[in-house]
Order: C-alpha cells, then sequence, then structure tokens
C-alpha cells in the first residue's frame, strides 16, 4: 500500500510539474492569443491534477477527506477528470483554430462553443458532486464527445499544415496534436482500466508533447498561417508558372499562372504525373541537379524556360519538386530576329567584299581606271560600313526591350534629329517636310530612329532637292518620297535600291510590320512603312520595344 501510495503521488507531482513547466515555457509568449490558449490548457491541467489527488481514492485514508474534511463518492474523481478533459480539449481547439489561421468569425463561433461546453460542464459538476447520478455522467459524456469531436477538427488543421501546405515540419503539428489527443483520452482510457493513477500518467505524457512542441519548434514565432498566407500570395501572383509535385512524380499544387500556360484547370490534373502537362518527358529530379535551364516548346508555339528546385524540410530531407516554368517566347523570338538580321549582314558582307576583291585585282585594276575601281571600292566599303552601322543599332533597340502596349509617338523630333546626323556626315543641303499627326505604335522611340536612319539616309543620299514624309495615324504608317533620278546614283552608275533598306524591311518583317517601295503618279520614289501596333501582335507577331523611348 504503502509503495502504491507513492507511486500515486508520484505520477500526480510529474504531472503537475510537467504542467507548471509548459506553463513557464508559454509565458514569453503571452501576448500572442494561440498561446494564451496553451496557458489555459497548461493552468486546467494543473488544477484537475489536484483535484484528482484529492479524489481519488485509490488508497485509505480518502485523502479530501483528511485535507477537506469533505466525503466524496469513489466515483467522483470521473466526474473531475472528464470535466478537466474538457476543458483542456476546449482550450486546445482555440489554439488549433488560432494557429491555423482560421477567420476571426469562426474563432468567434468557436469561443462561444468552448465557453458555453466548459461552464456548463463546471456546472453539471458543481452541482452532483457530491452525490453523482447516471444523468450528470451522461451530460458529462455529451460535452466530452462534442469536444473530442472539435479537437479531431483541430488535430486534422494541425496535420494539414504540414501534409497538404508544407508550412510546418511535420513533427510540429505531430507533436501539437498528439500532446492534446493524450490529454483529452486520459479520462477515458483511466475509466475504460479502471485505474485512476492512468489519468496522471496520460497527463504527464501529453503535457510532456506539448512541452517539447513549444520548446523545439518556432511555434508561435511566425504562425504557420502567415507563412502559408504569405507563400500562397507570393505564388498566386507569379507571372511564372509554378508546379508542385511529390517524390514520385505526381502533380500537388499549380498556380494560375499554370492553369493559363497549360491550358487546364487545376482540379483535372491534380495526382496526375507532373511530365503530362509537357510534349517531351522531364524529370523534376534531373532538372533540380541541371545547372542551366531547359527550354521546351508547347503545341501553341510557347516556348518555356523550365527549372526545377527540391523542396526539403528543416532536416534536409526531401517532399517533392518545385518546378518553375518562365514564358520566355518573346525572348526567343527576338533572339531568332537578332540571328536573323546578324546572318543577313554577314551575307550581304561575304558577297560585296568578294566583289571588291574582285575589282581590286590586278587583272581589273590594268583592264579598267584604276581611280575609278578605287572610287567603287571605298563606296563599297562605306556602305558596307554604314549598313553594319545600322544593323547593330536596330540590334540594340530590340534587344534592349520586351513587347509593350501602344506608346503615343511624335514623329517629327525623330526625323529632325535623323536629318541634323545624315546633313552633318554629307555635304548636300536638302528640305526634309514632316506632314501628320502623332502615332500610336508598339515600336519605341529609339526603335524607331533606328528603323527609319537607313530608309532616310538613303532618301536624302539620292534625293535631288527634296524628301517628304507623311503621317497616317489610323494605322501607323510613315510614307517617304524623293524625287531623286530613276535607278541611278551620282556617279552615273545603276545601283541596287533594295540593299540600304534591306535591314529595315528585314526587322519590320519581324516586328509584325512592313516596308514596300512604290512609284507615286508623279513617278516619285515612295516608301511606305507599316508599323507594328496592337492589332498586329494580337494576329500572333512578336512586338518589340527597346531604347529611351520606353
Amino acid at each position: 500500500m504503502v509503495l502504491f501510495t507513492a507511486l500515486r503521488l508520484g505520477m500526480t507531482a510529474l504531472a503537475a510539474g510537467v504542467a507548471v513547466g509548459l506553463f513557464a515555457a508559454l509565458l514569453a509568449d503571452r501576448e500572442r492569443a494561440s498561446a494564451r490558449a496553451l496557458l489555459g490548457v497548461s493552468v486546467a491541467v494543473v488544477v484537475g491534477t489536484v483535484c484528482h489527488l484529492l479524489v481519488a481514492d485509490l488508497t485509505p485514508p480518502n485523502a479530501a477527506l483528511a485535507v477537506t474534511g469533505w466525503d466524496f463518492e469513489s466515483t467522483t474523481w470521473v466526474l473531475l477528470a472528464t470535466a478537466t478533459a474538457v476543458i483542456v480539449g476546449g482550450l486546445w481547439v482555440l489554439f488549433a483554430f488560432r494557429y491555423t489561421g482560421r477567420s476571426r468569425r469562426l474563432n468567434r463561433v468557436t469561443t462561444g462553443i468552448v465557453a458555453v461546453v466548459s461552464v456548463g460542464t463546471i456546472g453539471i459538476v458543481a452541482v452532483t458532486i457530491g452525490d453523482p447520478s447516471t444523468i450528470a455522467f451522461q451530460l458529462l459524456t455529451v460535452t466530452y464527445l462534442l469536444i473530442g469531436f472539435l479537437v479531431t477538427i483541430g488535430v486534422f488543421l494541425l496535420v494539414w499544415l504540414s501534409v497538404g501546405q508544407q508550412a510546418v515540419p511535420l513533427r510540429e503539428p505531430l507533436l501539437l496534436s498528439a500532446g492534446a489527443v493524450v490529454l483529452v483520452s486520459g479520462s477515458f482510457v483511466a475509466q475504460v482500466f479502471e485505474r485512476p493513477l492512468l489519468l496522471p500518467v496520460c497527463t504527464s505524457i501529453g503535457s510532456g508533447l506539448l512541452l517539447v512542441a513549444v520548446c523545439r519548434y518556432p511555434v508561435f514565432e511566425t504562425p504557420p498561417a502567415a507563412r502559408v498566407l504569405g507563400r500562397d500570395r507570393v505564388v498566386e501572383e507569379l507571372a511564372d508558372a509554378v508546379l508542385i509535385s511529390d517524390r514520385r512524380g505526381r502533380l500537388r499544387d499549380l498556380n494560375p499562372a499554370a492553369q493559363r500556360v497549360f491550358d487546364v484547370s487545376r482540379a483535372s490534373v491534380l495526382g496526375d504525373s507532373i511530365a503530362s502537362l509537357f510534349p517531351s518527358a522531364i524529370d523534376p529530379e534531373s532538372l533540380a541537379r541541371a545547372e542551366e535551364p531547359i527550354r521546351i516548346e508547347l503545341a501553341e508555339e510557347t516556348t518555356l524556360s523550365v527549372t526545377a528546385d527540391v523542396v526539403t524540410d528543416d532536416r534536409g530531407r526531401s517532399f517533392g519538386h518545385l518546378v518553375r516554368c518562365t514564358d520566355v517566347t518573346d525572348q526567343r523570338r527576338r533572339e531568332d530576329q537578332l540571328t536573323l538580321l546578324s546572318r543577313f549582314v554577314v551575307d550581304v558582307m561575304r558577297d560585296r567584299m568578294v566583289a571588291v576583291a574582285q575589282e581590286a585585282s590586278p587583272q581589273a585594276a590594268t583592264a579598267t581606271d584604276t581611280g575609278a575601281v578605287a572610287d567603287r571600292i571605298w563606296t563599297d566599303t562605306t556602305e558596307l560600313t554604314t549598313l553594319i552601322a545600322q544593323t547593330r543599332s536596330i540590334e540594340r533597340a530590340i534587344a534592349e526591350g520586351p513587347a509593350s502596349a501602344d506608346q503615343r509617338l511624335a514623329v517629327e523630333p525623330v526625323v529632325q534629329d535623323l536629318q541634323e546626323s545624315i546633313a552633318a556626315a554629307d555635304d548636300r543641303s536638302v528640305a526634309v517636310a514632316v506632314q501628320g499627326e502623332a502615332i500610336d505604335t508598339t515600336v519605341s522611340q529609339a526603335l524607331l530612329s533606328s528603323l527609319l536612319e537607313p530608309v532616310l539616309a538613303d532618301a536624302c543620299s539620292h534625293a535631288a532637292t527634296r524628301v517628304e514624309i507623311s503621317v497616317a495615324s489610323g494605322e501607323p504608317t510613315i510614307r517617304i518620297a524623293d524625287d531623286r533620278p530613276v535607278a541611278t546614283d551620282r556617279g552615273g552608275r545603276r545601283r541596287t535600291p533594295a540593299l540600304p533598306l534591306a535591314v529595315t524591311r528585314l526587322a519590320l518583317d519581324q516586328l509584325g510590320g512592313s516596308l514596300s517601295v512604290r512609284r507615286t503618279d508623279a513617278g516619285r520614289r515612295l516608301v511606305v512603312l507599316a508599323l507594328p501596333h496592337n492589332e498586329t501582335r494580337e494576329d500572333g507577331h512578336t512586338v518589340v520595344t527597346g531604347g529611351a523611348g520606353r
């Protein structure tokens, strides 16, 4: 008997001591609502443990009779144990709802339910503690089952934070949930085995699990609800497509951008293999190890730059992969445009340099006037140098910026700047007249200047006296007319008129515009530049801006 009494007292003291330790550990975070709920749990456990010590008639003499002079029935400890479990479970439910970020309205409703159930339980115990009746036990059973149901919901919410949302390591919600389950079920276990001693045993274990969770994990530093909301807000607003897969490569989540890029709904693809979204098989594990992103083209001519990162917990264990898909379709098209321009320049340079080499050969020099040969070589190399400079100017403007919406541009200031630059390099004075309003185009001012330069330079170089420029604002169009002689240059040599305009024509074709050469009714040479705008962009062309005009 003495040994059994010592065991009872020791287990009760241990249960109270662990609960006091939990209380002390929570004091530093008492300003937080969720921490205050757990403080209430520790206080209820201490009070319930002391009451259990007084009324559990394990060995004579009856402790309650010896201390208070009150004589209780042998089943009174069941009333107190059940009441303690109800109150502890209710307070833990309040913690769980706040910890997982439930709405303020739901928290208020839950608080009201817990308060009503707890007050009702205390009232039942207070009225029937001297003479417990069957109806009292039945009412307490109802309250116990209700709180047990709420605790089950709380456990699910906590575990889902880790399993479903990966907001916290799995051990944190498991410890918090296990502590609550053990505390609430202690009364039931003690009654089933008819061993009141099992109640302080369960109380010690449950309080200990909560204490370990509070001491080992940052339970109150950054609530998981805030972590999940912040992370989800960032992911949801990302322009890039984000896919979350588990360790088996099955799709577990995707953001709205991914649904748009792959033209799928979230519900229809969850649980499918992540590789099913791509036209070619991908392995997230291999992607995560790769140093460079890979490019994948979808059926809709969309090009994605795909990277992957391993999702791990705080111990470095893998949960799966986060695959990020960036739409680089415009970038790929700009690269194609730049490649095409560079290839054009290389081809022209090769052909013209061959011609220069032939004219500079000893046989050609002896057969013709060497002065004329030298003049033609100088002219050709100058044209090549100018062509390269103009091409590089367009390439820089294209490379500097992505597609944008229409912007209002005044053409006259651009023409004036180009005219001054052309006049400084040429001793001829040609009048340039500009008529028309500002235009709406997706081409920036810097790119417009680069596109107009070779066309205007060619017109000023061959015009007799005047260059006329008209601007149409409906469909953004620029018409450049000059009064040059037909197909001859100043040296009287027939020339190919397409070469000075070839770079601008090629660039406009790639951007969604066009360049054409016509003759007016008066016989003047007319160059028409149709500039890209939003409608051409919607038709599938890539529209590019760049430079200072952005």
